[in-house]
């Protein structure tokens, strides 16, 4: 919920900000970079707003950085992917032939400088939250007892119950 939002707004804001400033870096390089620094800070927001301070944080965050290591490589894939078919201008460009509210200025040469990469860290950023989101979940989860192995441990208990209860009585 809250710590997703908060988290892909501050990824998304750092990202933009770094593309616009590091021009000559490929974008998907700069988002590996960009999300390498994030996985401790990610999940030290995780760990504070939903799943509770861990005992062992280092220990935690090792366990949760495959996590963070499988998303950067599908996040840099996938931009670079993106970048390489020019999805930003091709969405651009959709929406500027298809929605005539659309106050987005015709591409020319004065403004293919200014490369925005908003459409594809969108898609990337989706991509991403669904891929930690089911994983952070599987591992952060408290591992509770089965209820079908709870349910062998009472008949057990009861039938040891029984057998002394009835070795009292002879």
């Amino acid at each position: 919920g809250c710590n997703g939002i908060l988290s892909n707004v501050l990824f998304m804001v750092a990202y933009n900000f770094a593309v616009a400033n590091f021009e000559k870096v490929a974008a998907s390089t700069v988002y590996l970079v960009l999300y390498f620094i994030f996985i401790p800070i990610g999940h030290a927001m995780a760990s504070v707003l939903v799943f509770g301070w861990p005992e062992k944080y280092a220990s935690s965050l090792l366990s949760n950085f495959p996590i963070g290591l499988t998303a950067m490589a599908i996040g840099g894939a996938l931009t670079a992917y993106l970048d390489r078919i020019d999805f930003n201008e091709i969405i651009e460009e959709w929406i500027r032939d298809n929605f005539t509210v659309s106050h987005m200025p015709p591409r020319n040469a004065a403004n293919v400088a200014e490369k925005s990469e908003f459409y594809s860290s969108v898609i990337v950023l989706v991509v991403n939250s669904v891929w930690t989101y089911v994983l952070s979940v599987y591992i952060n989860t408290p591992r509770a007892k089965s209820e079908k192995k709870e349910l062998w441990m009472e008949s057990k208990f009861t039938w040891t119950q029984s057998i002394v209860r009835t070795q009292e009585i002879v």
